[in-house]
């Protein structure tokens, strides 16, 4: 009941009265902590569970291996692979297409059409995870090959096989293609589009400068548009340059949410490459009147299998001294090969390129 209600530290203050939780109290918890994207407590949780000499379940692999997703754990997910084929779990459908999701998002696009291939049965989310697997790795044409394949083999596509199909063509340039498989959705297959799709089709407009018509597009959807996907067309307007328009986009973003502190930063990035520091100044100070703060970025690795966090801005990290080495080494190595830094988003009209590089550097390094 918490973990359905979000309130997953709930159900772990439940879950800790147990004096002796079986599995099916472990599913439950590790669930709730996949679901609250919070993998590093589930798989905490499948560490004790195995302690405790119980033995996991289908649910329970599905939990799992979506928290090696979410942490991009490959060498992790790769032994919790071998432990599902040593435990014989690798007959289930589900678990197979939990595998497939988390070797695509852990960047192991082979690993993820090995099990693919592998399968015997195969159902309409595992056609969907192995055409979202080919999207997210730019293979576009392949994704859009096993959409019919999957139509061959009678299998019907859903939501996510739409989702795996749109953003192939968006990040391909398939323009045509993409404005052809959303049509399809509710003329052919009676399938609804959700925000994500529509999402979906303002990356496809605006990734290939198509700025007007995905505006217009936004602004005769069905349903009230979310902020994010006008945030979505302003990221557009800043890759292009377009001034204008991401002014307009900004204001309508305005209306229904003003607290983002990224949209600041977007606009704020198309003044600098337009050149306007008067107006990134005055971006500036309206974030500090309205209380607008940047959620710091944070980048990940994982060793031995534990997987480290790195916070922007969050000070000295217990292996960072190393971990800067190599990144110099890294910023060498790119140079050498033609590496050349973007300045031109960095920071005041008055400073010279040493100056931008010599604080690009800085924040690289923090």
């Amino acid at each position: 009941m918490y973990t359905q209600c979000d309130d997953v530290d709930g159900a772990r203050r439940v879950f800790d009265k147990i004096a002796e939780p079986c599995v099916v109290s472990y599913n439950a918890i590790i669930m709730g902590y996949a679901r609250s994207s919070r993998p590093n407590e589930a798989l905490s949780l499948f560490r004790e569970l195995q302690a405790r000499k119980l033995e996991p379940t289908d649910v329970t692999m599905l939990s799992v291996l979506s928290s090696c997703a979410l942490l991009g754990a490959l060498d992790l997910g790769k032994w919790i692979h071998e432990y599902v084929k040593k435990n014989g779990l690798d007959k289930y459908v589900k678990v197979n297409t939990a595998l497939i999701d988390m070797y695509a998002k852990c960047g192991s696009l082979d690993d993820a059409i090995s099990v693919f291939k592998s399968m015997t049965i195969r159902d309409t989310q595992a056609w969907s995870a192995i055409i979202v697997a080919y999207s997210t790795h730019g293979q576009a044409h392949k994704a859009i090959f096993m959409f019919e394949e999957m139509g061959k083999a009678r299998v019907q596509p859903d939501e996510i096989t739409f989702l795996g199909l749109l953003y192939a063509c968006s990040h391909t340039g398939l323009v045509e293609e993409g404005c052809k498989y959303f049509s399809s959705m509710s003329d052919t297959y009676g399938i609804i589009p959700g925000i994500k799709h529509y999402g979906c089709m303002v990356d496809l407009l605006g990734r290939a400068g198509r700025l007007d018509e995905a505006y217009k597009f936004i602004d005769e959807l069905p349903i009230e548009p979310t902020p994010i996907l006008w945030r979505t067309l302003l990221s557009a307007c800043s890759s292009h340059g377009n001034v204008e328009l991401g002014k307009q986009v900004i204001e309508r973003i305005f209306e229904l949410d003003d607290s983002h502190g990224g949209d600041y930063v977007i606009l704020s990035n198309l003044y600098a490459r337009a050149k306007k520091w008067e107006d990134v100044d005055s971006l500036r100070k309206l974030m500090i009147d309205r209380g607008v703060v940047k959620i710091p970025g944070c980048s990940s690795i994982e060793v031995n299998n534990i997987v480290h966090e790195f916070f922007s801005g969050e000070g000295v990290h217990y292996v960072s001294t190393d971990l800067h080495r190599a990144l110099d080494e890294l910023v060498k190595e790119l140079k050498l090969v033609g590496y050349v830094p973007d300045t031109s988003l960095v920071f005041h009209a008055d400073m010279n390129d040493e100056r931008k590089k010599l604080l690009l550097d800085i924040i690289v390094r923090n």
